[in-house]
């Protein structure tokens, strides 16, 4: 898939953005809706092509469950593992629709990375 220059570019700032400004925050990835990763950052031993994968499938997951559950469409899916959250963001851009993946630890606090992760996402999405 053909990523422009320009979105590209929107969606790595936001991921530096997003790794400096959240505290806890470990990784951040922005991938396409059929999990190719467009760009990313991890600080630890997450693998990004692994992640990009997951966050299709749980994306898709999160559509399937709205939808069957009359909520209407799926715009997040947030993750609570022992060690800490991944939190899903659609982001729905006019070329291409995208997906940003935030993992997070133990001590970050998961209404900010949602929060953050939302703003991020409709930078994406205006970009």
């Amino acid at each position: 898939m053909n990523i422009s220059p320009h979105i590209h570019a929107v969606a790595q700032a936001t991921v530096d953005s997003l790794m400096r400004e959240v505290k806890g925050v470990k990784a951040v990835v922005v991938s396409t809706e059929d999990g190719f990763e467009v760009t990313g950052r991890i600080e630890n031993t997450a693998k990004v092509a692994q992640l990009s994968a997951v966050a299709s499938s749980l994306a898709a997951l999160g559509s399937l469950s709205g939808e069957e559950s009359n909520l209407g469409a799926c715009t997040s899916v947030t993750v609570e593992a022992a060690n800490g959250h991944v939190v899903m963001v659609q982001a729905r851009h006019r070329e291409v629709d995208l997906i940003l993946s935030v993992v997070a630890g133990r001590d970050a606090v998961i209404g900010q990375v949602l929060y953050f992760a939302k703003q991020a996402a409709r930078t994406l999405a205006q970009a």
